[in-house]
């Protein structure tokens, strides 16, 4: 069914965007509870805001869970986003909108957004701006399914699920903090095996499509849907990308947890990316055969430059520009630079590892909150021409100047001394800034090492 350009003319995206206040601290509920005094106020600044910005209008309605939501509508009386409140943060929802309709059609909501004192993104203490941990989620489908490319041709979707899968830095470098198995949005291979509850293991099922497709023509749309019925794939929203709204009568791809989108020209990127990547799986011959990345994927190769160098390569057989979108990669792995004795030449950024969950509270197939052991932490370090770095008086092997260091943050003696060539730092892992408080002996203890990468557990003194 290949036309050209033809996914430009009937492929829609419809978004979901989050936002909360710069010091949702100071409210506790504000990202625990989905209905709070001020998330409350929030959300009619907001309303208000984006009627004023339309020059249309708004109403107060309630959403499926019962809870207040406002419809806003354009100056001529179309409906054009609903503000609704969610456990971590207010969300969002637009209508269904084309690739070249995105970006006019966003700027309304984040100038109204600014007026109305809401951000999408949470501040932290120590300088970094991370995502709202409610995400971002981007559906892909069409207003009806005559007009819809992925009920049309299904295979289509089996084509993006692989790519999705075999091309982490389209997943990983948009996300908001949580990350791997647990998280918000799985990959297939992060899925719980099915003797812990997690049905049937999706990348099994995933290989399993040559007895699907062996019986000649295209399998339509409810056959490619049934395939996965009992995989997480399907059942789980929390899925990446997740099918579980591919079925009657919606038949939508959802990307979820999107996390750092701050301009309308961001909207845009994210779905021309999608695009570009849709337009070169329709002449691909074949479903891709599913990589397995082993356990680098969560250790050394979860870091930004290797997703980044993965990224240009994948933008160059796009025919994408990767540039503008490099700004993600810096605000998912941002460089640490606030503190005492900040160092010139090495480069510190937060990583980002697999969360360890400790609980999860959940309101029907909804997760209202999860409790995550926070002593879990990653530090990527740089220093050009570096051969190796010296950590609490242990010397590492570097791959390229870089180093891959997962901590375990302590109660007390949480200090780290680097030393990188002629330059010596000291970064305290507790309140994540530089510091020239003195370096507590037997401070850290190595757990797992190898050239680029290490494991350390960081404990008290001895």
């Amino acid at each position: 069914m290949k036309r050209e350009g033809s996914l430009r003319k009937t492929l829609r995206f419809g978004f979901e965007q989050t936002f909360t206040t710069p010091d949702w601290w100071t409210e506790p509920g504000f990202v625990a509870t989905s209905d709070t005094p001020l998330k409350r106020e929030k959300m009619l600044a907001l309303a208000r805001g984006i009627a004023d910005e339309l020059a249309g209008s708004f109403r107060e309605t309630v959403d499926i869970y019962g809870h207040m939501q406002y419809e806003t509508f354009d100056s001529e009386g179309r409906a054009s986003f609903v503000v609704t409140m969610d456990p971590g943060c207010i969300e969002v929802k637009t209508q269904p909108l084309l690739v070249d309709d995105i970006e006019p059609a966003m700027a309304p909501l984040m100038a109204a957004a600014e007026k109305a004192g809401v951000v999408p993104y949470r501040n932290w203490w120590y300088g970094v701006r991370s995502g709202t941990e409610g995400g971002c989620h981007v559906n892909m489908g069409g207003f009806t399914d005559e007009a819809n490319p992925l009920f049309l041709d299904p295979v289509l979707v089996l084509k993006y699920a692989a790519f999705f899968h075999n091309n982490p830095w389209i997943h990983y470098p948009f996300m908001g903090v949580d990350v791997g198995p647990g998280g918000n949005a799985m990959r297939m291979d992060e899925h719980p095996l099915p003797a812990e509850g997690g049905g049937h293991l999706s990348v099994e099922r995933f290989r399993q499509l040559p007895s699907l497709l062996a019986y000649g023509g295209a399998p339509d749309a409810a056959t490619v849907s049934s395939w996965f019925a009992d995989t997480l794939l399907m059942k789980d929203k929390h899925s990446a990308p997740s099918l579980y709204k591919f079925k009657d009568p919606l038949w939508l791809i959802e990307d979820r947890a999107v996390e750092a989108l701050r301009t309308a020209a961001e909207f845009r990127l994210i779905a021309e990316l999608r695009v570009r990547i849709l337009e070169f799986l329709q002449v691909q011959e074949r479903i891709e055969d599913l990589a397995d990345f082993g356990g680098a994927l969560h250790e050394d190769r979860l870091s930004c430059e290797w997703l980044w160098t993965g990224f240009v390569g994948m933008a160059g057989r796009l025919g994408l520009d990767p540039g503008p979108y490099r700004v993600f990669f810096e605000r998912q792995f941002p460089v640490l630079s606030c503190g005492d004795g900040v160092p010139v030449r090495l480069t510190v950024r937060e990583g980002r590892r697999p969360r360890v969950i400790t609980a999860v509270k959940m309101r029907g197939d909804l997760v209202i909150s999860k409790t995550i052991d926070t002593n879990h932490g990653r530090l990527e370090l740089h220093c050009e021409g570096a051969s190796e770095f010296v950590i609490n008086g242990t010397a590492f092997k570097t791959a390229g100047g870089r180093l891959i260091v997962d901590t375990h943050r302590p109660a007390q003696n949480g200090v780290l001394e680097i030393r990188s060539r002629d330059e010596v730092c000291r970064f305290h892992l507790n309140n994540m800034m530089f510091t020239t408080e003195a370096l507590t002996p037997g401070a850290a203890s190595v757990v797992k090492a190898r050239d680029g990468y290490v494991s350390l557990g960081v404990g008290s003194a001895g």
